[in-house]
Protein backbone atom coordinates (compact mmCIF):
# COMPACT_ATOMS: atom_id res chain seq x y z
CA UNK A 1 0.00 0.00 0.00
CA UNK A 2 1.06 3.95 -0.51
CA UNK A 3 2.15 6.13 2.35
CA UNK A 4 -0.73 8.77 3.10
CA UNK A 5 -0.09 11.53 5.50
CA UNK A 6 -3.30 13.70 6.75
CA UNK A 7 -4.83 15.12 9.70
CA UNK A 8 -5.49 12.59 12.60
CA UNK A 9 -7.47 13.29 16.11
CA UNK A 10 -5.77 14.09 19.70
CA UNK A 11 -6.95 10.65 20.62
CA UNK A 12 -4.60 8.65 18.17
CA UNK A 13 -1.44 11.45 18.52
CA UNK A 14 -2.01 11.67 22.31
CA UNK A 15 -0.50 8.30 22.92
CA UNK A 16 1.64 8.14 19.83
CA UNK A 17 3.83 11.44 21.17
CA UNK A 18 3.60 10.44 25.23
CA UNK A 19 5.47 7.09 24.01
CA UNK A 20 7.64 8.10 21.28
CA UNK A 21 8.61 12.11 22.14
CA UNK A 22 11.62 12.49 24.70
CA UNK A 23 9.46 14.94 26.31
CA UNK A 24 6.81 11.98 27.13
CA UNK A 25 3.82 14.93 27.02
CA UNK A 26 1.16 16.03 24.71
CA UNK A 27 0.93 19.92 24.87
CA UNK A 28 -2.49 21.54 25.74
CA UNK A 29 -3.93 23.96 24.03
CA UNK A 30 -5.20 24.34 20.44
CA UNK A 31 -3.18 21.55 18.04
CA UNK A 32 -3.00 20.61 14.80
CA UNK A 33 -2.02 16.60 14.42
CA UNK A 34 -0.99 14.91 10.98
CA UNK A 35 -0.13 11.31 10.94
CA UNK A 36 2.05 9.65 8.50
CA UNK A 37 0.29 6.19 7.87
CA UNK A 38 1.98 3.12 6.67
CA UNK A 39 1.78 -0.71 5.27
CA UNK A 40 1.76 -1.76 9.38
CA UNK A 41 1.47 -5.10 8.36
CA UNK A 42 4.77 -5.21 6.44
CA UNK A 43 6.72 -3.23 9.02
CA UNK A 44 5.36 -4.82 12.30
CA UNK A 45 2.89 -1.91 13.29
CA UNK A 46 0.07 -1.73 14.93
CA UNK A 47 -2.62 -1.31 12.37
CA UNK A 48 -6.04 -0.31 11.59
CA UNK A 49 -8.71 -1.60 9.83
CA UNK A 50 -7.41 -0.43 6.53
CA UNK A 51 -3.88 -2.43 7.60
CA UNK A 52 -2.20 0.79 7.72
CA UNK A 53 0.28 1.56 10.95
CA UNK A 54 1.27 5.02 12.43
CA UNK A 55 4.97 5.41 12.10
CA UNK A 56 5.38 9.29 12.90
CA UNK A 57 3.19 12.02 14.07
CA UNK A 58 3.57 16.28 13.75
CA UNK A 59 1.74 18.43 16.67
CA UNK A 60 1.41 22.19 15.37
CA UNK A 61 0.16 24.96 17.13
CA UNK A 62 0.15 28.13 18.76
CA UNK A 63 3.67 28.72 21.04
CA UNK A 64 3.22 30.08 24.12
CA UNK A 65 5.53 33.48 22.91
CA UNK A 66 2.82 35.81 22.00
CA UNK A 67 5.90 37.75 20.71
CA UNK A 68 7.43 34.92 18.95
CA UNK A 69 5.99 36.63 15.58
CA UNK A 70 7.41 39.96 16.13
CA UNK A 71 10.56 38.68 17.44
CA UNK A 72 10.86 36.68 13.95
CA UNK A 73 9.68 39.20 11.65
CA UNK A 74 12.56 40.93 13.62
CA UNK A 75 15.05 38.33 12.95
CA UNK A 76 13.86 37.53 9.03
CA UNK A 77 12.97 40.96 7.72
CA UNK A 78 9.81 39.50 6.72
CA UNK A 79 6.07 40.81 7.37
CA UNK A 80 5.18 37.88 9.81
CA UNK A 81 1.69 37.92 11.06
CA UNK A 82 0.37 36.13 14.32
CA UNK A 83 -2.25 34.29 12.52
CA UNK A 84 0.35 33.04 9.85
CA UNK A 85 2.39 31.57 11.75
CA UNK A 86 2.25 27.79 13.69
CA UNK A 87 5.31 26.07 15.52
CA UNK A 88 5.91 22.90 15.23
CA UNK A 89 6.24 21.56 18.66
CA UNK A 90 6.36 17.63 18.24
CA UNK A 91 7.53 15.52 15.59
CA UNK A 92 8.36 11.45 16.62
CA UNK A 93 8.46 8.27 14.72
CA UNK A 94 8.28 4.95 16.13
CA UNK A 95 11.84 3.27 16.63
CA UNK A 96 13.93 2.13 14.75
CA UNK A 97 13.70 4.09 12.06
CA UNK A 98 12.27 3.22 8.42
CA UNK A 99 14.83 4.92 5.73
CA UNK A 100 12.05 4.43 3.22
CA UNK A 101 9.94 7.06 4.97
CA UNK A 102 11.94 10.00 5.67
CA UNK A 103 10.33 12.76 8.32
CA UNK A 104 11.46 15.19 5.76
CA UNK A 105 9.10 13.94 3.50
CA UNK A 106 6.46 13.76 6.03
CA UNK A 107 7.03 17.60 6.94
CA UNK A 108 6.73 18.50 3.08
CA UNK A 109 3.18 16.94 2.86
CA UNK A 110 1.88 18.51 6.21
CA UNK A 111 3.50 21.89 4.96
CA UNK A 112 1.15 21.43 1.71
CA UNK A 113 -1.50 21.01 4.41
CA UNK A 114 -1.09 23.99 5.99
CA UNK A 115 -0.39 26.06 3.08
CA UNK A 116 -4.18 25.26 2.24
CA UNK A 117 -5.20 26.58 5.54
CA UNK A 118 -3.98 29.64 4.81
CA UNK A 119 -0.56 29.05 7.18
CA UNK A 120 2.26 30.83 5.22
CA UNK A 121 5.32 30.21 8.78
CA UNK A 122 6.57 27.67 10.74
CA UNK A 123 9.07 27.90 13.27
CA UNK A 124 10.33 25.27 15.49
CA UNK A 125 13.21 24.42 18.41
CA UNK A 126 15.40 21.47 18.40
CA UNK A 127 17.27 21.03 22.61
CA UNK A 128 20.70 20.07 22.47
CA UNK A 129 19.98 19.18 26.54
CA UNK A 130 18.28 15.87 24.97
CA UNK A 131 20.98 15.56 21.96
CA UNK A 132 19.02 16.97 18.74
CA UNK A 133 21.16 19.17 16.59
CA UNK A 134 17.73 19.95 14.50
CA UNK A 135 19.64 17.81 11.60
CA UNK A 136 15.62 17.35 10.46
CA UNK A 137 15.51 20.97 10.45
CA UNK A 138 17.93 21.35 8.17
CA UNK A 139 17.57 18.56 6.14
CA UNK A 140 13.84 19.76 5.36
CA UNK A 141 15.14 23.39 4.85
CA UNK A 142 14.70 25.52 7.63
CA UNK A 143 16.43 28.24 8.07
CA UNK A 144 18.80 27.92 11.26
CA UNK A 145 17.49 31.95 13.17
CA UNK A 146 20.48 31.49 15.80
CA UNK A 147 19.94 30.11 19.66
CA UNK A 148 17.20 31.04 22.39
CA UNK A 149 17.90 32.61 25.65
CA UNK A 150 18.54 30.27 28.53
CA UNK A 151 15.03 29.39 30.50
CA UNK A 152 14.45 28.86 33.99
CA UNK A 153 12.03 25.80 34.46
CA UNK A 154 12.14 23.97 38.02
CA UNK A 155 12.52 20.69 38.59
CA UNK A 156 10.77 17.89 41.09
CA UNK A 157 11.49 16.06 43.91
CA UNK A 158 11.85 13.21 41.60
CA UNK A 159 13.90 15.08 39.03
CA UNK A 160 10.73 15.53 36.55
CA UNK A 161 11.28 18.97 34.73
CA UNK A 162 8.28 21.40 34.69
CA UNK A 163 7.30 24.70 33.11
CA UNK A 164 7.70 27.85 35.39
CA UNK A 165 4.34 28.34 33.40
CA UNK A 166 3.21 25.71 36.71
CA UNK A 167 3.88 27.81 39.54
CA UNK A 168 3.46 31.24 37.92
CA UNK A 169 0.05 30.08 37.62
CA UNK A 170 -0.61 28.37 41.83
CA UNK A 171 1.22 32.12 42.67
CA UNK A 172 -1.98 33.54 40.49
CA UNK A 173 -4.62 31.56 41.74
CA UNK A 174 -3.50 31.86 45.27
CA UNK A 175 -2.49 35.56 45.04
CA UNK A 176 0.72 34.92 46.72
CA UNK A 177 4.82 35.34 45.11
CA UNK A 178 6.38 32.76 42.53
CA UNK A 179 8.87 32.53 45.41
CA UNK A 180 5.84 31.70 47.63
CA UNK A 181 4.92 29.65 44.98
CA UNK A 182 7.81 27.28 43.94
CA UNK A 183 8.70 26.52 48.09
CA UNK A 184 4.91 25.61 48.15
CA UNK A 185 5.01 23.47 45.51
CA UNK A 186 8.66 21.90 46.24
CA UNK A 187 9.97 23.45 42.95
CA UNK A 188 13.69 23.69 42.32
CA UNK A 189 15.15 26.22 40.17
CA UNK A 190 16.08 24.38 37.32
CA UNK A 191 18.45 26.83 34.20
CA UNK A 192 17.81 25.00 30.71
CA UNK A 193 20.65 25.55 28.18
CA UNK A 194 19.42 28.20 25.03
CA UNK A 195 17.84 25.58 22.57
CA UNK A 196 18.47 26.14 18.50
CA UNK A 197 15.74 28.13 16.51
CA UNK A 198 14.59 27.19 13.03
CA UNK A 199 11.85 28.60 10.74
CA UNK A 200 10.57 27.95 7.04
CA UNK A 201 8.41 29.92 4.77
CA UNK A 202 6.19 27.76 3.56
CA UNK A 203 3.50 29.87 1.34
CA UNK A 204 3.56 33.51 0.57
CA UNK A 205 1.22 35.88 2.30
CA UNK A 206 -1.12 37.65 -0.48
CA UNK A 207 0.10 41.10 -0.72
CA UNK A 208 3.99 39.85 -0.12
CA UNK A 209 6.01 38.97 3.05
CA UNK A 210 8.92 41.63 2.80
CA UNK A 211 8.41 44.74 4.98
CA UNK A 212 8.32 47.87 3.56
Amino acid sequence: MADEVGPISARLAKPFIERWHYSMRCPTGKNIFFGYLIDGVEHGLQTDLFGRGLYAVANYGIGVNPYQADALSRLTGLHIEADKLLELKRLCRVEPRLDNYPLTHFLSRCHRFLKQEGFCFVVSFSDPQHGHNGGIYKAANFQHLGKTNPEVHVSEQDGTVRHRRLYFRYARRHGISVKEARKDLRLESLKTPPKDRWFIQIARPLGGSEKG
